[in-house]
């Protein structure tokens, strides 16, 4: 319960953080760790915005943290390294989190603050799905385990590059979809364009892998419910790539981009447990646990 519980607080914070990017409220708070020097600031949206995902952050950092010392106690060996990665992450992720609002939300910052914040949202998934009661800690890369981690890193960098893509304002860029104003390639390739593009050109990698990643699991005829996560992985994807045209198309429209985060975010989890079930089918894989 306590794992799922941090999960939700963790995709609840990443989502917000997008709405705040979104609504241009990252710096509305303008101090830190206060806002406008008072612990409850002044109501004002885009105030209340930034200051409630300061709260979200420090509720699911307190969440986060209990569940590092139930993992901690449960787990033996070396996965006890992943609470305390988890806790480490988390240790960074508030001083970050302070340094992008004083130094003015700097692109690189800003970045880095979002993917080590999606980092530790997958460390709690891996906690929350493996207790080290009743599920013990593995972890493998052998076999379809290793395919289904392989996209997850993919779906990791692209989030990542979209995240770049927002703070650098490369959105608009390409300011039609599918195409870029100039066809398929755009003539020029350097600055925002190419900053653009690249995103774009990640997003159809990621797609079509995800299509032959369903190809395999359809094909399998093993027994398990996996054939029905892959088929949840494929609908996810084809739904991201028609709300990222519909971004492009709303001009950045901040609830659009938000339900990209939200999808983004379900295509990790998705792939999550496809690995984890892979790696719970035993096979070879290798217990942390002792």
């Amino acid at each position: 319960m306590l794992g799922r519980v941090t999960v939700g607080l963790f995709f609840l914070l990443l989502v917000w953080g997008n709405l705040v990017a979104g609504l241009k409220a990252g710096l509305a708070c303008p101090d830190w760790p206060l806002c406008h020097g008072k612990v409850l600031p002044p109501f004002r949206v885009d105030i209340y915005m930034e200051f409630l995902h300061r709260v979200i952050a420090a509720v699911a950092g307190v969440f986060l943290v209990g569940l590092c010392l139930q993992r901690f106690r449960d787990y033996r060996g070396a996965a006890r390294a992943v609470p305390l990665l988890a806790a480490g992450f988390l240790a960074v992720e508030i001083v970050l989190g302070g340094a992008v609002v004083l130094f003015h939300i700097p692109v690189q910052l800003t970045t880095v603050h979002f993917m080590l914040g999606l980092a530790v949202f997958l460390l709690a998934v891996y906690m929350a799905s493996f207790d080290g009661v009743q599920d013990p800690p593995a972890f493998s890369l052998s076999g379809r385990s290793a395919l289904f981690f392989g996209v997850g890193t993919l779906v990791f960098l692209l989030a990542g590059l979209g995240a770049y893509v927002r703070h650098a304002d490369a959105g608009l860029a390409c300011a039609e979809w599918p195409l870029c104003p100039d066809g398929l390639f755009p003539k020029v390739l350097t600055g925002h364009v190419l900053i653009h593009f690249s995103h774009r050109v990640l997003a159809a990698l990621v797609f079509l892998t995800v299509i032959a990643l369903y190809a395999s699991v359809a094909l399998d005829r093993r027994p398990g419910e996996s054939k029905g996560l892959a088929r949840a992985l494929l609908l996810l994807a084809a739904g991201q790539v028609a709300v990222g045209g519909l971004v492009v198309l709303t001009k950045l429209y901040f609830l659009a981009t938000a339900l990209h985060m939200a999808i983004a975010l379900g295509m990790l989890v998705v792939l999550f447990h496809l690995w984890a079930r892979e790696v719970k089918r035993g096979g070879e894989a290798l217990s942390w646990n002792r």
